[in-house]
């Protein structure tokens, strides 16, 4: 199914499960990514997008280091001139092989990204000292995402307080759900997981690149005005966890990553 019918069937549920006017105001935040599994002779990969493995950098490109001096280890490269035609204007930006570098020592929470020219860019190996994860060519299958539903403790992504419930029918700020509470509570919440699981063949803690982080249980952290750019699953390496990266605004549009973010919940 193309994106655009699946476009119509999300807003189609929002409608259903959240009346005209709220279930307008969801669809509208929707946005494209792409959940990411390991590639398989059914399933090609994106190019040359990988988890793992050596970085694909331009010639004399440095290695970045974390603050300890240690050398980041590639976490993955996404070869967005694959998965651009399925995102639009929300990837005006040429950045050819966006490599991830991240520290994957515990309790170490350091990424950078360096893009590289795919017509120039090769192999580079892991500096000695750093870690080498396994590398894993990875299948890229587009979906389309929402603003999280789900959250421990009733929370849920903070976008979702931004909805004014005041012109609801029968709103009393006395006995009035939380917007909150609404969303993260109330019948979307099921029904979006049967959604993305069913239709779309994605679920809460698989890996996936754009679009809006699908959480289960933990929101996570949320830096101010920063993006949800990829989230890789432990079980790309038979482990457990994930662990997530976040850009500031304007990132994807002008293709500079200055003041990357990460955190990670039990991966290594």
């Amino acid at each position: 199914m193309d994106q655009q019918s699946t476009l119509a069937e999300v807003r189609e549920l929002c409608i259903q499960l959240l009346g005209e006017r709220l279930g307008q105001q969801m669809a509208a935040l929707a946005q494209p990514g792409f959940v990411l599994k390991p590639s398989s002779p059914d399933m090609l990969p994106a190019g040359r997008s990988r988890a793992g493995g050596p970085a694909l950098l331009e010639p004399g490109t440095p290695w970045p280091q974390a603050t300890d001096g240690a050398p980041l280890s590639l976490f993955a490269v996404l070869d967005t001139d694959e998965l651009a035609p399925s995102l639009g204007d929300r990837l005006p930006a040429r950045l050819g092989l966006v490599n991830v570098f991240k520290a994957v020592r515990w309790g170490i929470d350091e990424c950078t990204i360096i893009c590289a020219d795919p017509a120039h860019a090769v192999e580079t190996p892991t500096p000695a000292r750093g870690e080498v994860l396994t590398m894993v060519e990875l299948h890229a299958a587009p979906i389309i995402t929402l603003p999280s539903v789900s959250g421990e403790y009733g929370t849920g992504d903070p976008v979702l307080e931004t909805f004014d419930y005041r012109a609801e029918p029968g709103y009393d700020e006395d006995h009035w759900e939380s917007p909150t509470e609404r969303f993260v509570q109330g019948p979307l919440r099921e029904e979006w997981h049967y959604y993305c699981r069913d239709r779309q063949g994605f679920a809460p803690g698989d890996s996936q690149v754009f679009g809006w982080p699908h959480i289960d249980s933990w929101i996570g952290m949320r830096a101010d005005g920063y993006h949800h750019f990829l989230t890789l699953s432990g079980d790309l390496w038979n482990d457990n966890g994930f662990e997530r990266v976040m850009v500031p605004p304007g990132a994807l549009q002008t293709g500079k990553f200055t003041n990357v973010v990460c955190e990670q919940d039990g991966l290594h």
